[in-house]
């Protein structure tokens, strides 16, 4: 790993792409690549040479605790979000950290009641953020089946502190299967609420996951329309469920022995899931830097995993579908974020050992 001070220009390529919680391509073609996990953010050409680090470990100006969000500002600034609420720091493209902007904790936590310090954070391209309050597991096990996390609320709140509710979403969903675990359930499909933000005027997109429904809201909280497809669910079959079983297993047991994690084999892990009646119609949302909305799908393909977008009009038209890899995590926000602008995606994808990389997909549009 190469050694530098913000903003110096480096010529070591082999960083480790570690604890990735941001992507951005640039409009001159350089990607930025946020790393929790090395407390710093990392700028390459396009051919991959590393050419500048910007950031390091500490509390001062321009350094991180835990960077957390990363937002790119066309044409010239990066904006860097740190955990608990810590200053967010703005650099230009050069690595020159242009100032901050500090976050009163007690203010924000009494603008919305039931956030904390850890509460989830998401930025918006106007400075402001949604917070979300609430959503603990009960302490608790849940009974046998699936399970829901409990509702949150999220709540806009902007930087003279005014606060707009968005509505409650449901958690993050677990499977708690039969018999003794260490651990009182394990997520599977990833069913959960969706946000994503972006456009030209833009607007916040926020999905439950589970309903065939995405809500469309202003940048101020207005809700703007309901956007729903036409078409039906896709069934679950069998061999689409022996495909997400192989696919989660594999998935999971990069990061250790996923036996040990459970408690049981993962043969005992499955045994009592009830075949869904058909997969969750959305699997995550991003909208790209032209203000289209690509909503996550699963497909008839039977591939296990969502392998598809629906993408939709600033004005809530559906466009069309474009076939994507299929992927257990491909674009989750905090797990494996990605980017999409008008030639690229962007993702962050893992190999068989767990080794996080950058991955870059061209997007042909209007062919075929």
């Amino acid at each position: 790993m190469a050694n530098g001070g913000p903003g110096d220009a480096v010529t070591d390529s082999a960083q480790l792409i570690w604890q990735v919680r941001g992507v951005a391509r640039l409009d001159d073609g350089r990607i930025a690549v946020l790393s929790m996990g090395n407390h710093r953010l990392f700028l390459f050409e396009p051919s991959g040479e590393l050419s500048r680090v910007i950031g390091g470990r500490g509390e001062g100006p321009g350094e991180f605790a835990r960077p957390q969000q990363l937002l790119y500002l066309p044409p010239d600034t990066l904006v860097v979000w740190d955990y608990w609420f810590a200053p967010a720091s703005y650099f230009d493209i050069d690595g020159r950290l242009l100032g901050e902007r500090t976050i009163d904790l007690r203010r924000m936590m009494e603008a919305a009641p039931g956030t904390n310090a850890e509460s989830t954070l998401f930025p918006l391209p106007d400075g402001s953020m949604v917070v979300v309050a609430g959503n603990e597991f009960p302490s608790a096990t849940p009974p046998q089946g699936f399970v829901r996390g409990p509702s949150s609320e999220f709540i806009r709140v902007d930087d003279s502190y005014s606060a707009r509710s968005l509505g409650s979403w449901e958690g993050l969903e677990i499977w708690v299967p039969p018999g003794q675990s260490d651990v009182p359930g394990f997520p599977t499909l990833m069913v959960e609420s969706h946000l994503a933000s972006g456009g030209d005027l833009p607007s916040i997109y926020i999905s439950n996951g589970d309903r065939d429904e995405i809500h469309q809201f202003s940048l101020g909280g207005d809700l703007i329309r309901v956007i729903r497809r036409t078409n039906g669910p896709v069934p679950t079959t069998q061999a689409a469920q022996e495909a997400w079983e192989s696919a989660f297993v594999a998935f999971w047991s990069r990061f250790g022995d996923l036996e040990e994690e459970l408690g049981m084999s993962t043969d005992q892990f499955f045994a009592g899931m009830p075949l869904r009646d058909a997969f969750p119609p959305v699997a995550g949302l991003v909208v790209d830097t032209e203000g289209f909305l690509w909503v996550r799908e699963w497909s008839a393909s039977e591939a296990g995993m969502p392998d598809q977008w629906s993408v939709f009009g600033a004005d809530g038209r559906w466009l069309g579908v474009i076939r994507a890899l299929p992927d257990l995590m491909l674009c989750h926000r905090f797990l494996a974020p990605c980017w999409i602008d008008r030639e690229f995606l962007l993702a962050v994808r893992r190999d068989e050992l767990g080794i996080e990389r950058v991955e870059g997909y061209r997007i042909r549009r209007g062919v075929g």
